[in-house]
């Protein structure tokens, strides 16, 4: 696909509804054509509960529009949701919308904006989605993870090279303010070294179970007294990482799962040393912000989806079965999830001795 003339593009949407990883996986990309179009309008089609994640964004959003995925999966709320939705992306015409979901849904959306110029992969994730788009972009078969797949899509449209694969993000004052009312509850200041602990995840198949996460936080805490564990996560993680608690009874791991906000939750993984967590959003925020991240997976891929950057530490068995995609185990007996407890752990006191936490 040839590359746009800047002259002809001053309003751009973005096509990323969810997820909280997918959004952060789109900001090199975004980044790239706001440098190529800088006098162009950004706009982006969002879950309205990955709003917050927008704020992050290294490139001004204009106009922020609702993708109401809730509303629209009930029969009641489906007709007036759609319709809403439909008339917000159409109250501008724009030179340029790019597709980066690559689902039927977000296509369908993608194919009611106004604009002549639909951008998206040419082979999506659902293959009907191709049919929106005006400009279809095949993708190296080089570029393997979310980041690279995304700023090859914005290279064919800009007709240039990405310098900087991820962006800074600087802090968002506004919720770092309202982080620190849930420190203070929780008695953590700015003089703690802290540890990000992400236990939750949307499939039954990347949740470790309690007991494990509970082991690797006692044995940390054991060899480092003067060191504090968060637990984070979303409202629906809250009683898993209570649990957590429970099992581990060490004042200094902290569950403040469900209490923060998307973006506090951003802020609070900042405000952490280092990350252990399976595969889940924030793990893509983490690495956004630069943080090292010991990351255990199962049935997914962390070539395409684990987080983006060399300076991770990936643990995964060798099995058969491993990246099957499944959202529970087929077998029932997750055997994915049978780690060797004792590298992991080591692994994290070698790297906390070494003094290599960023």
């Amino acid at each position: 696909m040839s590359a746009l003339k800047n002259k002809l593009i001053g309003k751009i949407l973005i096509i990323k509804p969810s997820s909280l990883g997918d959004i952060f996986h789109c900001f090199a990309a975004v980044t790239l054509l706001h440098q190529t179009f800088p006098e162009a309008e950004f706009d982006w089609f969002v879950r309205p509960e990955f709003e917050e994640a927008i704020a992050y964004s290294p490139v001004k959003i204009s106009r922020i529009i609702h993708f109401p995925r809730r509303r629209l999966g009930k029969v009641k709320s489906f007709l007036p949701a759609f319709l809403e939705a439909v008339n917000e992306l159409r109250r501008k015409k724009y030179d340029l919308i790019v597709d980066f979901q690559g689902l039927l849904r977000s296509a369908v959306f993608t194919s009611l904006g106004r604009s002549s110029r639909t951008v998206g992969f040419a082979l999506p994730r659902e293959a009907a989605a191709r049919l929106a788009y005006t400009q279809k972009v095949r993708i190296p078969q080089e570029c393997v993870h979310a980041v690279d797949r995304n700023l090859a899509l914005a290279e064919a449209v800009t007709g240039r090279k990405a310098a900087l694969p991820l962006p800074p993000l600087p802090p968002v004052e506004r919720f770092d303010r309202r982080l620190q009312t849930v420190f203070r509850e929780h008695d953590i200041d700015s003089r703690d070294k802290l540890i990000g602990m992400i236990p939750g995840a949307r499939w039954d198949s990347k949740r470790w179970p309690p007991a494990f996460f509970a082991a690797v936080a006692t044995a940390l805490l054991a060899e480092n007294p003067d060191w504090k564990i968060l637990l984070i996560g979303a409202p629906e993680d809250r009683a898993l990482a209570q649990q957590i608690v429970s099992l581990a009874s060490d004042r200094r791991l902290i569950a403040i799962a469900g209490e923060t906000s998307v973006g506090e939750m951003i802020e609070a993984i900042r405000h952490c040393r280092f990350i252990i967590s399976n595969d889940s959003g924030p793990i893509h925020a983490a690495s956004a912000l630069k943080k090292t991240v010991f990351a255990v997976f199962g049935p997914t891929d962390p070539d395409k989806t684990g987080p983006y950057g060399d300076f991770h530490h990936i643990f995964q068995r060798n099995l058969s079965c491993i990246k099957c995609l499944k959202k529970a185990c087929p077998a029932g007996s997750y055997q994915c999830h049978d780690l060797d407890l004792s590298e992991l752990i080591n692994t994290l006191s070698n790297y906390m001795k070494n003094g290599e936490i960023r």
